[in-house]
């Protein structure tokens, strides 16, 4: 409850100031099977070699759009069997099993279906893909914000360097990964505000405690923080477990 108390304060604060947007991934479409064709009732299995997971997608390609739910995908072998059904189109992230990914496509309609399938790959191509390592899931992790200090931006606003005093009266230094691979997501950028604070020496008392909130994927005291999910100045209540909060 505390962390859905907390996110309520996102929606007012883009009311009140021009949210920024976030530079994303450049996404390719890597054809796995094209123009299959499934009866009704009929099933196809994609099939992948794969050590790590992989993201598999498929698309309706007939003429004629499909007027319901009309293929159902779910993964064959492995410990996630949770399916999907779909008139358009859908991908997922798919964790290998026995060194390899089997997804199964049945069309569930009456009428006969063709689809494209293909693997999704996300190429990062921004300033702070050197600080990111995808095979790392990150912690939740909140900095309370009693005054800044400093922020440099790189050069494509992919990430910034921000440094200042928390709430706790330990000083910090971090990265803020404002990039992401998930076009569907919303991610704040408060890079400008906390710039225009910061040249404009304003007043701590004006915007402290700030929160912001995100995934750490960095080591030890070199914190990373990405998928930024909260940016707000002024927020004394923001709900939040005492362990994830930087002290």
């Amino acid at each position: 409850m505390a962390r859905y108390t907390a996110r309520v304060f996102r929606p007012l604060t883009c009311l009140l100031i021009v949210c920024v947007g976030t530079a994303h991934a450049a996404v390719r479409h890597v054809p796995v099977k094209s123009g299959v064709v499934l009866k009704p009732g009929e099933a196809y299995v994609a099939q992948i070699e794969a050590s790590k997971p992989v993201e598999i997608g498929w698309k309706a390609v007939q003429t004629n759009p499909c007027t319901t739910d009309c293929v159902e995908a779910f993964q064959v072998g492995g410990n996630n069997r949770f399916g999907f059904a779909t008139g358009l189109g859908g991908a997922k992230i798919y964790e290998p099993a026995d060194g390899k990914v089997a997804v199964q496509y049945k069309n569930v309609s009456q009428q006969p279906v063709t689809i494209d399938v293909y693997r999704i790959v996300r190429i990062c191509d921004a300033e702070s893909c050197r600080f990111l390592d995808n095979s790392k899931k990150g912690s939740w992790l909140v900095f309370k914000i009693d005054e800044f200090k400093s922020i440099t931006t790189s050069k494509d606003g992919s990430y910034s360097v921000i440094s200042g005093v928390a709430v706790s009266g330990r000083p910090f230094h971090f990265v803020a990964a404002w990039w992401t691979d998930d076009k569907t997501a919303f991610h704040p950028n408060c890079a400008p505000w906390i710039k225009r604070d910061v040249d404009n020496h304003t007043p701590k008392d004006q915007y402290r405690p700030y929160i912001i909130s995100g995934q750490n994927v960095g080591d030890g005291n070199n914190i990373v923080l990405k998928s930024i999910d909260d940016c707000v100045a002024r927020a004394p209540h923001f709900g939040v477990p005492d362990q994830n909060v930087f002290k």
